[in-house]
């Protein structure tokens, strides 16, 4: 895994700050939050003084709680896949999201007609780390990040609860193993701690219905094959164990000879070396992260004599389809109704 600094050292959090409060780009109660840091102010709670109405809700998740806005009207996320995809389904107002997956993309593009045009992105393309001139600039009043980068401090969550209250979330229940990934009831039961079931049910029925359509062509082309998922390595492959791709295809009734519902570490790497432990796969589905890592590994000789990939039952797709809920889900379907094309 990558590392990166989310740190910003205060010298630059000044200028940031009086080269924005100068500008008339954020609001006050964003500025003296973010002056609190300065001054030695910050504590665990957020200080920011978000524009939001309706006042506030207790919510909880994954070791995260917090008072969140009720209505909030300026919503950054910052990973932009699984927070992205629970801020759509809360019905969110989005000015900014993370987009290090995407560079170039229109925030939201992933889902088909959810594209949020007027949305900017609050990270330098290529980078993790988030802009932070971006984020006071945007002046949001909510920000939502996933259960991991709140749990590694990935983004720096001190500073960011100064700026606004945090909203932590995520696509499976705790403890994240022993079972399949249950994105079902993890989504169900943060929108519930919102009062914002309405279309994050909606969604899920519409996946359900999906599936149920698609589910006859799936056993009829890839029932009896043995599928694996995963995403090129550095110098071999990752195989996806316990994901929520494993959890779709499970209940697409497909054959995962990889899939362990009780790893908690959600995959098995596998070095240049090992690759023939895949010989047996008759279809690879694999998240292309660096190209240079793909065209290494399509070099290998072990990796070219693998009869799925001899035979071109190879599906490359990015890191859409990685994590997620309903909206996730239901794109990745088209993923496995492609691949029925190839048999």
């Amino acid at each position: 895994m990558r590392t990166m600094s989310p740190r910003v050292h205060d010298a630059e959090w000044q200028r940031i700050v009086d080269d924005l409060t100068r500008r008339g780009l954020f609001g006050a109660g964003a500025v003296l939050a973010a002056s609190a840091v300065l001054a030695g102010c910050g504590s665990e709670e957020p200080r920011a003084q978000g524009t939001s109405g309706g006042g506030t809700l207790r919510y909880g998740w994954d070791g995260f709680t917090g008072q969140v806005p009720k209505d909030p009207r300026r919503v950054v996320v910052l990973d932009g896949r699984v927070d992205l995809e629970f801020a759509m389904l809360m019905g969110y107002p989005i000015v900014g999201a993370g987009n290090f997956w995407f560079p170039g993309e229109r925030i939201g593009f992933q889902f088909p007609g959810r594209t949020i045009e007027t949305a900017q992105p609050v990270n330098t393309a290529g980078d993790y780390r988030v802009n932070f001139e971006r984020l006071l600039g945007l002046d949001p009043d909510l920000i939502v990040m996933n259960a991991y980068g709140y749990r590694s401090d990935w983004y720096g969550n001190e500073r960011l609860a100064t700026i606004a209250p945090l909203l932590v979330v995520g696509d499976d229940v705790p403890p994240y193993r022993d079972a399949p990934v249950n994105w079902r009831a993890a989504l169900d039961r943060q929108s519930a701690q919102l009062g914002r079931t309405e279309q994050s049910r909606a969604a899920t029925r519409d996946y359900d219905a999906r599936l149920a359509a698609l589910r006859p062509l799936l056993r009829e082309r890839l029932g009896g094959r043995k599928i694996v998922l995963g995403v090129y390595a550095e110098s071999g492959f990752l195989v996806h164990r316990r994901t929520l791709t494993t959890t779709v295809c499970a209940e697409a009734g497909l054959d995962l000879p990889f899939r362990d519902d009780h790893d908690a570490e959600n995959g098995l790497s596998l070095s240049a070396e090992q690759l023939g432990r895949l010989d047996e796969a008759d279809l690879i589905i694999a998240q292309v992260s660096d190209p240079a890592w793909r065209k290494a590994t399509a070099a290998n000789p072990v990796w070219a004599r693998l009869p799925a990939v001899a035979a071109g039952k190879v599906i490359d797709t990015d890191a859409r389809y990685n994590q997620g809920f309903a909206l996730t889900a239901t794109i990745f379907l088209d993923v496995l109704e492609r691949a029925a094309t190839l048999f």
